[in-house]
């Protein structure tokens, strides 16, 4: 069937032996699945685990992650990453079997459905940008006072640095104590992006007689911003702005709840 111009097929209460062609047609063509029914999960890797029988919802997507959901919570209660290899098997006297292998870190996980109430499979074309909506100021400042996401033993000297008729965002040194400039964008980092920071290092090197490293952090680079680092000898680190994100919501916190302590003591 088609949904809203989504290529949608879906299986209702269907037998077991029907869930099982269902699945494997879904699996070869790469498409997105959810399966609702009874089942038990079991894994066994970096540890081991088993679910009893419950009604749960599993999901593939396109890229082989495998999710297991209780009709409760936001988290799955088991999930693998990308998988390398999915079976898929009906056994009369157990029940439809999905066998689910990931190579580094060997891991399996094993769901055993006895009863399927729902089976659905889209193709899906996603191909939008995600962007953290985190700006620059306060990704600068949240960097800037923990300067292990930029590299361990990272100092931060000074922000908003005047090198000629700019600003580097960020001014520091190493743990080898060199001198290093750090330009931020939170999109992806553009050729542009790399100039601006290329231009930065050379204005210190001419200013203070030492050459910096410059190191260009964003969430994501384009290929003609990676060629020109490369060839103009500059760095770059990813950095992942719901870390970021994460950080500076703690700080707010912790001083949302300072600040009503500190009302609550001038109360008393």
């Amino acid at each position: 069937m088609v949904l809203e111009g989504l290529d949608v097929k879906v299986l209702e209460q269907p037998s077991l032996e029907e869930a099982t062609a269902f699945i494997k047609a879904a699996l070869a063509e790469r498409r997105l699945l959810i399966i609702a029914g009874e089942c038990r999960v079991d894994y066994e890797g970096r540890g081991a685990s088993r679910l009893e029988p419950g009604e749960r919802v599993v999901i593939v997507k396109q890229d082989g992650a495998f999710l297991v959901h209780r009709p409760f919570g936001y988290s799955p209660v088991n999930w693998q990453p990308s998988t390398s290899v999915i079976e898929v098997a009906y056994r009369p006297e157990v029940g439809l079997v999905i066998h689910a292998v990931r190579d580094s870190p060997r891991e399996y996980l094993t769901v055993v459905f006895t009863s399927i109430g729902l089976a659905v499979s889209l193709k899906l074309v996603d191909r939008g940008e995600f962007t953290m909506y985190v700006d620059e100021e306060i990704m600068r400042d949240t960097i800037a006072e923990n300067p292990w996401l930029l590299e361990e033993g990272f100092r931060v000297v000074e922000l908003e640095k005047k090198l000629g008729d700019g600003y580097a965002d960020i001014y520091g040194v190493d743990r080898e104590g060199r001198d290093v400039v750090v330009e931020l964008k939170r999109i992806t980092a553009t050729r542009e992006a790399v100039l601006q920071l290329y231009k930065y290092v050379e204005v210190f090197k001419k200013e203070y007689g030492r050459t910096p490293r410059g190191i260009l952090v964003a969430p994501s680079f384009s290929p003609t911003a990676l060629e020109q680092l490369l060839r103009l000898g500059l760095e770059y680190k990813q950095v992942d702005l719901k870390k970021v994100w994460e950080l500076a919501k703690k700080k707010a916190s912790k001083k949302t709840t300072l600040m009503e302590f500190t009302k609550g003591a001038r109360k008393e």
